[in-house]
């Protein structure tokens, strides 16, 4: 297929995943700006276009003209393997966590290239062609390694999980940090669907470390049914949700519902809360819990609601006198708490 103008690549939308039902619309991911830089076009005029400026934590971090034609290249490299769309997202963000969309001739120890493959993978030379490095991630190493599509069940996995039987890299959880960028940079070249300067996709950013892991875990399960009991994979009751995302994001919880959490909580005061901190509901009279949710941000939470909804984002307000809120004590988590899972 031919190359898509860079003028197509689209800012950043507040996206969740490329499931096989097609894209996912969320209003709270990540913070995207618009920088408008110009460009010459094959007329020699000088026009306007947009680089998505994608946000985590407290980084910024723009895309660059060299960065966007990595990732345009990683894309249709996927696409002429026939490779499914949520591969390619995978795809994009492994190379965006790797090298920040960059062909690099080094990085740790031996590894290079986008996807900072090592030696085994190819050759420097092959390791270092966009088009070689991509085809390898989706296909497979030179001297045996699993690509992408030699891993069973890749497309009802995460993108964390997908990438990391790829790439069995020391901090897997990263890579979940850049699916919403990646989805935006497929639709983009793809569905050849640019977003222009005036359009404002606005949302909120994850934290970086153990409660953005584990909030990208929670918001990863959406459309998955409410099933009273359930922690997972495939369904949750509300707080299965909560400790299932702990765990995957490696800090297993010793407590199992929503009141024991609320037990084992310090409280919050309304407009003090931070992103991982909890929701509780449904409170009985003895002051106990009877649901819980996860905050994303002040007035906005994820949660597994009810029989016959699936997990979702929620509004709330947080000065409602039937909710309150809480950040989970040490006492809670098997292990040491995560970093700012508690002020």
């Amino acid at each position: 297929m031919g190359r898509v103008p860079l003028r197509l690549v689209i800012a950043l939308l507040a996206v969740l995943g490329l499931m096989g039902a097609g894209l996912v619309v969320i209003p709270a991911m990540m913070m995207m700006g618009i920088a408008g830089v110009e460009a010459d076009d094959s007329s020699g005029v000088s026009s306007t276009m947009c680089s998505p400026i994608a946000q985590t934590g407290n980084t910024d971090v723009t895309l660059g003209e060299d960065q966007l034609a990595n990732a345009q290249t990683v894309i249709e490299t996927g696409v002429s393997l026939e490779i499914p769309a949520r591969g390619l997202v995978v795809a994009v963000a492994t190379a965006m966590q790797e090298s920040t969309l960059q062909n690099l001739s080094g990085g740790d120890r031996d590894s290079m290239g986008l996807f900072q493959q090592r030696g085994g993978w190819g050759s420097a030379s092959q390791r270092t062609d966009p088009v070689m490095a991509s085809t390898m991630f989706y296909t497979g190493g030179k001297a045996g390694q699993p690509g992408l599509l030699d891993i069973d069940g890749w497309q009802s996995m995460t993108v964390t999980d997908a990438a990391q039987a790829v790439q069995r890299s020391a901090f897997p959880f990263a890579y979940a940090r850049w699916e919403s960028l990646a989805t935006s940079l497929v639709e983009s070249v793809v569905g050849d669907d640019p977003l222009g300067c005036d359009d404002n996709a606005v949302g909120a950013d994850l934290p970086d470390g153990a409660v953005g892991d584990m909030l990208q875990v929670a918001l990863e399960q959406q459309g998955d049914p409410y099933v009273w009991g359930a922690v997972g994979p495939d369904s949750f009751d509300c707080s299965g949700l909560v400790v299932y995302s702990w765990r995957q994001a490696g800090h297993p919880l010793k407590i199992r519902t929503a009141a024991q959490m609320y037990d084992n909580s310090t409280h919050v005061e309304p407009g003090d809360e931070q992103p991982g901190d909890l929701l509780f509901g449904a409170l009985g009279e003895r002051g106990s819990a009877g649901h819980v949710m996860i905050v994303l941000e002040p007035g906005t939470a994820v949660q597994a609601p009810e029989t016959g909804r699936d997990v979702q984002i929620t509004k709330y307000t947080a000065d409602d006198v039937n909710w309150k809120l809480g950040r989970l004590d040490d006492s809670a988590f098997a292990r040491t708490k995560p970093a700012g899972a508690a002020a």
